[in-house]
């Protein structure tokens, strides 16, 4: 009976055990949010005057960096890639926005070495604004810069960024569809079909090897958004300078058939809501 009684009781000790380390588990288990991204701010100004007091010139540029608004809270395996993506995108936008620095502060040499009257009448420039896109693993940044330095005219074109979260790595747009290959030629025809569907006064500016240049779409400006992606050929790249920049598009429905649904989702577009 004894023998009985001390079972029992080693029992229920061992069942109270049990869930009281069951409840410690649970009450413990970390929960984890999945990773905010979000793009900031990045800028530099300066302004640059003689000694008479007379603006020479300017540079006014507006970038992005990369942050997560959640990084403590996310699990160690996400807060090592997301801490991997900061570094890989921040410093090549850190990068971008020295070298333009280092570009505008030559500026006021270029200035004074100007004639007289052009040197009284003309303040030189040099501005950049961008763009930013997040879908799905995707960020997709554009940045347009113009500038004036002397001459008939200023100065522009647009640059693109695709950076994939997955990896922590800036890839070409290509790499984003099931069949790269396949991708780039088809896009490329695409694009084709959409330059020549602009008006005659357009494409009777267009250089005569235009179609070969375009094909290497994805060497140039790309930007995703929500209107799809758009291909900027920038002034001088499709024509003369009175062309100038080209913007081609193709919406999230022509890209669907062309990248696959792989593709898609990585761009956050479920292909059914293409």
């Amino acid at each position: 009976m004894r023998q009985t009684i001390s079972l029992l009781l080693a029992g229920m000790l061992l069942l109270a055990a049990c869930s009281a380390s069951g409840a410690e588990t649970i009450e413990t288990a970390a929960v984890y949010e999945e990773p905010v991204y979000r793009l900031s701010d990045l800028t530099a100004q300066e302004s640059f005057q003689s000694e008479e007091g007379v603006q020479l010139a300017y540079y006014d540029y507006k970038l992005f960096t990369l942050t997560v608004d959640n990084l403590d809270a996310l699990s160690p395996e996400d807060q090592a890639a997301a801490e991997r993506n900061l570094e890989s995108f921040n410093d090549r936008a850190r990068k971008v926005l020295e070298e333009a620095v280092d570009y505008g502060r030559e500026l006021p040499e270029i200035a004074e070495a100007l004639d007289g009257p052009a040197l009284s009448s003309t303040v030189l420039c040099d501005e950049t604004t961008a763009q930013g896109y997040m879908g799905g693993e995707i960020i997709s940044i554009r940045t347009d810069t113009w500038g004036y330095t002397g001459g008939a005219h200023g100065y522009s074109y647009t640059t693109g960024y695709t950076f994939d979260l997955s990896t922590g790595q800036f890839i070409d747009p290509v790499q984003l569809a099931d069949d790269p290959a396949a991708f780039q030629e088809a896009a490329g025809e695409a694009l084709i079909a959409a330059a020549d569907g602009l008006s005659q006064e357009q494409r009777d500016l267009y250089w005569d090897n235009y179609q070969d240049i375009i094909r290497e779409w994805n060497n140039g400006a790309v930007y995703f958004s929500q209107a799809g992606m758009t291909v900027i050929f920038s002034v001088y790249e499709l024509g003369p300078y009175v062309l100038g920049p080209v913007e081609l598009t193709m919406d999230w429905e022509a890209l669907a058939e062309l990248m696959g649904p792989g593709g898609m989702e990585r761009l956050g577009m479920a292909p059914e809501a293409a």
